[in-house]
């Protein structure tokens, strides 16, 4: 079952991340990317990496 609070959760912080590297100059855009989808993106992979590592402890 997905857990789409964490999701959400997980994706606020990322979005957030993602948005001061783009401030500091250390991450390059252009005017076709999208921080959301990105962010979507890389929540879901951190998501599934968590719900496997639930799965190892058990």
């Amino acid at each position: 079952m997905i857990n789409y609070i964490l999701l959400y959760k997980i994706r606020k912080r990322v979005k957030k991340i993602i948005q001061e590297k783009i401030e500091d100059g250390e991450l390059a855009t252009t005017q076709k990317s999208c921080l959301g989808c990105l962010a979507d993106d890389i929540s879901w992979e951190i998501y599934y990496l968590l719900k496997e590592k639930e799965k190892e402890e058990k």
